[in-house]
């Protein structure tokens, strides 16, 4: 007989070492969580639908079927990995919460409103928070889904295999590991923003912000921007890593302020295939203005400043010399990509 994803999921956790099994405990029940269940559930069920009939790609691991839940956790993750035939995303309830808090201090922001330039009165601003929440969430899914996709865990591996997405920062971690979340984040930008203002997100999104009576152009540049404010504070979940010339070899995701600029390349290219109008409109004034008062909003006044240590430390002769060395092992993971494509029928 087979297992049901969700026991599945479960028992992955339950079969983990003593160490592991203090932080994470197995498949949360939701049902203690109302009135925020209903949501949970619904992005849950929406992700899991549309990422099992997504179109396989010519490059892409064949890794169905895959299910997504959340972890009854004492930590904040997110994790990718294979069990009992399935692909798993797991997200922990740390971090989602984390998520929350971050909306809810964005939604209540001013600086935010103004940036954004929508109002925050009483239901707008739980559209809002709704609209951010969804669309940090969906990044997170997305990105783990891409290590799986992309082949950055073997799915005929016989042992439970996994990545995750948020760590100590004594975690060990090189180039070629930072290569593989910038490729798991640049696809999930694609997808996320096919979604949001391409796909079935949009309709609902504009509802929560009461745009959808407003120009096209308008609502492009509203939900383009939401997009920005919430995958910049999506990674300030966790406090700025502090970089220099030798720690910033050493770990496991590139620094927030280089994955920020990393993903907003990624933006801009879907931007010039699908809305090159967005390409203009977000200059680097307004793009810079977002994530100051996103980081602001999240970490309070000292959080434009974290981020302006990192962005000082990318601008300097050592962080171009980073910045090279790792787009040369990006660009070597992209024509191994390449090389493995599955040939046409």
């Amino acid at each position: 007989m087979t297992l049901p994803p969700e026991v599945l999921f479960h028992r992955y956790f339950q079969e983990l070492g003593p160490l592991e099994r203090g932080k994470y405990r197995g498949k949360h029940d939701l049902k203690g969580l109302e009135p925020f269940a209903p949501l949970l559930v619904g992005i849950q069920e929406a992700l899991n639908e549309g990422l099992n009939e997504e179109h396989e790609a010519p490059q892409h691991i064949n890794c169905r079927p895959f299910y997504f839940d959340y972890v009854d956790s004492t930590v904040q993750n997110a994790r990718a990995f294979r069990y009992g035939g399935y692909s798993f995303v797991g997200i922990t309830i740390p971090l989602v919460y984390g998520l929350w808090n971050s909306c809810h201090l964005l939604s209540r922001s001013q600086l935010i409103a103004a940036a954004l330039c929508v109002r925050l009165e009483g239901e707008e601003r739980d559209g809002l928070r709704t609209v951010l929440f969804r669309t940090m969430l969906s990044f997170l899914v997305l990105h783990e889904y891409t290590h799986h996709v992309h082949g950055h865990l073997d799915p005929r591996g016989s042992e439970p295999v996994f990545l995750d997405e948020i760590l100590d920062f004594d975690q060990p971690g090189d180039l070629e590991q930072q290569a593989l979340e910038v490729d798991a984040d640049g696809y999930a930008v694609y997808l996320v923003l096919n979604n949001l203002i391409l796909g079935s997100a949009r309709s609902s999104a504009l509802i929560f912000l009461k745009l959808d009576a407003e120009p096209e152009s308008v609502q492009d540049e509203v939900l383009f921007s939401c997009f920005v404010v919430a995958v910049g504070a999506c990674l300030y979940v966790r406090p700025p890593a502090v970089v220099n010339s030798t720690k910033i070899y050493t770990l496991t995701h590139p620094p927030q302020a280089e994955r920020m600029n990393r993903l907003m390349q990624q933006a801009m290219r879907w931007c010039q295939q699908v809305r090159v109008d967005l390409v203009t409109w977000m200059t680097l004034p307004r793009f810079q203005r977002l994530m100051t008062t996103a980081a602001e909003a999240t970490l309070g006044e000292s959080g434009g400043i974290n981020w302006a240590a990192q962005t000082a430390f990318l601008m300097s002769r050592d962080g171009r010399e980073y910045a090279r060395m790792l787009d040369g092992v990006y660009q070597a993971y992209v024509q191994s990509l390449s090389a493995d494509a599955k040939p046409e029928a």
